[in-house]
């Protein structure tokens, strides 16, 4: 099969809507309302903003700005410590040994500049089993007063400097914890996540070494991540006490009954991955593998099954419908396998293209564990692979489930697919239909991924299908299950779409 038509493929909408940005909006309405009831008022709320934006930066735990991890489960009785600054060659190798001798595996959140300059510090940072993450190249302290290209590039560059060392950092700790709103549309595009601390030394960048362990223990808790730091104390001669502490605060942690595991482990979600490995910088994909170990177990909770069961229900049923064992089927963004288990059981062969490896990885996992090996693994943008080289093959069937909000331009990919489905094959999919309920769904998660997800209307679906040439056979809304067998329609907040080519 040969190239089909050009089409520009689209990124999905970066957002980063916030509690600041929500904040700001309901600041400039109250005000109105008070300069027409009191205007001598009116001020007030403007000024409370700006206070709250002026203060919110110095809270660590802060989501005003972004969404910004700061502990782990506290079920897990542990917590995880990380230390700032390094490397430095007088205390990086210190701490590495007493580290090993308590079999502890740490994570080190690297200064770029210093990273480049001790090469053998680095190297020996990972040959012991640590983590690193990435603080910034130079460790600006006013870093975040900057514009947002000096910001980018000082997470870049630290980027490119750890690569060089065979990893890629997934974790970026800003400098005194301190975030800004420029920050995450940064983060974003650079596939990064933040994470600052729950429990500090409060040692100032070890200008205050004594009684860092009685501070830093005085309300340690399950699940705390514990920041402290590996730099050269600023008083001579205090090398020795900055060891004695941390060792105190090993210690201590332990006989609250507290084990000290890896960051990794007690958030759930990797901190750094091998480079090479194929990560994209794709907003979307960043969100998905760090999500990926904890979806199925998300997507199983209540609030989500409301509007998954409709989905389920309507799925389930339809495959079964036209789905034959001579089939070739083309599932995009299939996660970790919700409904692909299924097509694989009816089909012949299934090509699973999602933007996240981890989640193929974990969707390959499943299907060998339950012997079905006719699945194709193929990670990528789907507009990228149909317009270049990466999937040049016609399908029996196209399916994609509650995964094509992502996609600004639905009308274009419906066109590319129509191009990639045989004759009589079946478009198949789910997706957000438009709703006053919806809007404020899209809403909550441009706060939690930072990305707008797109709602569709039954004649926007209607003129996409019949401009691509395709048939429509199905075009039907579902509204939430609220159990109890009722079924709650608001507006109908999912479209189920069936079409046929000619």
């Amino acid at each position: 099969m040969g190239k089909t038509d050009p089409v520009t493929p689209v990124r999905v909408t970066v957002f980063p809507l916030s509690i600041a940005v929500l904040a700001g909006i309901g600041a400039i309405q109250i005000s109105v309302v008070l300069f027409f009831l009191r205007p001598s008022a009116a001020v007030v709320p403007l000024i409370i903003f700006i206070i709250l934006c002026l203060a919110a930066p110095f809270f660590p735990g802060s989501w005003f700005f972004m969404p910004v991890i700061t502990h782990g489960s506290t079920k897990s009785h542990a917590v995880a410590l990380t230390f700032d600054d390094g490397p430095t060659p007088e205390t990086t190798p210190l701490l590495l040994n007493l580290l090993e001798e308590y079999c502890i595996h740490a994570t080190h959140f690297v200064v770029g500049a210093k990273a480049a300059s001790h090469p053998d510090l680095i190297k020996g940072v990972l040959s012991r089993g640590h983590d690193i993450g990435n603080h910034t190249m130079n460790h600006d302290v006013f870093v975040m007063l900057r514009s947002s290209d000096a910001l980018g590039q000082e997470i870049s560059q630290c980027q490119h400097v750890l690569a060089g060392y065979g990893v890629r950092p997934l974790m970026f700790r800003p400098p005194a914890g301190i975030v800004n709103p420029r920050l995450w549309p940064e983060l974003l595009r650079q596939g990064l996540s933040c994470i600052t601390f729950s429990r500090r030394g409060r040692d100032f960048g070890n200008r205050r070494i004594p009684g860092i362990a009685r501070r830093t223990l005085r309300h340690v808790k399950a699940g705390d991540v514990i920041m402290l730091h590996d730099c050269l104390p600023k008083t001579k001669g205090q090398i020795e006490l900055w060891l004695q502490e941390i060792e105190q605060v090993i210690a201590g942690v332990q006989a609250k009954g507290l084990e000290i595991i890896p960051l990794s482990a007690l958030i759930g979600r990797p901190v750094m991955e091998p480079v090479g490995k194929g990560h994209s910088s794709n907003p979307a994909a960043a969100f998905y593998d760090a999500l990926a170990g904890t979806y199925d177990k998300e997507q199983q909770g209540a609030l989500i099954a409301i509007s998954r069961k409709p989905e389920h229900d309507a799925v389930t049923k339809r495959i079964h419908d036209f789905v034959r064992q001579t089939d070739r089927v083309l599932e995009i963004g299939p996660g970790t396998g919700m409904y692909t288990l299924e097509l694989a059981r009816l089909a012949q062969e299934v090509t699973a293209v999602d933007v996240s490896g981890r989640m193929l990885s974990i969707l390959e996992h499943k299907a060998l564990s339950r012997h079905l090996t006719n699945i194709k693994y193929v990670q990528g943008d789907i507009q990228e692979l149909l317009t270049g080289d990466g999937l040049n093959d016609r399908f029996n069937h196209i399916c994609a489930f509650s995964s094509l909000e992502y996609v600004p331009d639905i009308s274009a990919l419906i066109k590319l697919l129509s191009q990639h489905l045989g004759p009589g094959g079946v478009l198949y999919f789910t997706t957000a239909h438009r709703s006053f309920f919806r809007f404020w769904t899209q809403i909550g998660n441009a706060m939690r991924q930072g990305i707008w997800l797109h709602a569709r209307s039954v004649p926007q679906i209607r003129k996409a299908l019949l401009q691509a040439g395709l048939t429509p056979v199905v075009i039907q809304t579902h509204g939430l299950n609220l159990g109890l067998g009722r079924r709650v329609f608001l507006g109908g907040v999912l479209l189920e779409v069936m079409a046929k080519k000619n």
